[in-house]
């Protein structure tokens, strides 16, 4: 089909119109197909967090933290039955509280769990991601080092809240209190308050009657403020 104008300057016009309607076309796919590769090019330059693409591994951690690294693990939803919870397995934590001397005296256990020459003693199939088995193993290399600082104890600290999960946590078991050890309760606790208050204030270095043993600064903090309180029950 043939396009017929009715005179010279009408064809002249509508020609420049048609080629400059083409330029804008043009110019506008041109700038859209520019925006999008720089876009392109952005992102694939900004991204560069390869942390969460790939694994850890020993070699690449300089140096783990017990705050930062372990308790995360320790403390996550495969660990839920370890913190907050009842009586029947032992806790790693309570409310704000972790337990570093309960972590850090299963270390071995972690060692061995996370480089496949052990199991979860409460079987269950529990076991470590590999990034947490690279955690995990380097922290018990380096020593199963502890940089957590217990915050300040505010508040009203009371026997049945704040006392009976650590007891039940740090206190007891086999060789200890409930085991060899004799059951300690309320009553006993308050009767042996200057033996508590010298055990607390040097981290179990003396003071306790079956000897030296070490002693987390979330608990040492708790038990002397539940003290200074006057022992609430």
């Amino acid at each position: 089909m043939v396009q017929v104008y009715s005179n010279t300057e009408n064809q002249v016009t509508s020609s420049l119109k048609n080629k400059n309607n083409f330029k804008i076309f043009f110019m506008n796919k041109r700038i859209s197909y520019l925006g999008l590769i720089s876009c392109i090019l952005l992102f694939t330059s900004c991204y560069n967090n390869k942390q969460d693409i790939s694994q850890p591994t020993a070699s690449s951690i300089d140096e783990i933290s017990f705050v930062h690294d372990v308790v995360p693990i320790v403390t996550s939803g495969s660990c839920g039955c370890h913190n907050n919870g009842g009586t029947s397995v032992v806790q790693f934590s309570h409310l704000d509280t972790v337990f570093y001397s309960v972590i850090s005296a299963r270390s071995t256990i972690f060692g061995n769990m996370a480089n496949g020459t052990g199991v979860h003693p409460g079987g269950g199939g529990v076991a470590f991601t590999p990034s947490q088995a690279a955690i995990i193993s380097e922290w018990v290399a380096q020593g199963a080092k502890d940089d957590y600082a217990a915050p300040a104890v505010t508040g009203s600290i009371t026997y049945t809240t704040n006392i009976v999960p650590i007891y039940q946590s740090v206190c007891k078991g086999g060789s200890c209190h409930g085991g060899l050890g004799p059951v300690l309760d309320y009553a006993i606790l308050v009767s042996e308050k200057s033996v508590l208050s010298t055990m607390m204030a040097s981290a179990g270095a003396s003071g306790h009657p079956g000897g030296t043993i070490s002693l987390d600064q979330s608990t040492t903090s708790t038990f002397l403020a539940w003290i200074a309180q006057g022992m609430k029950q």
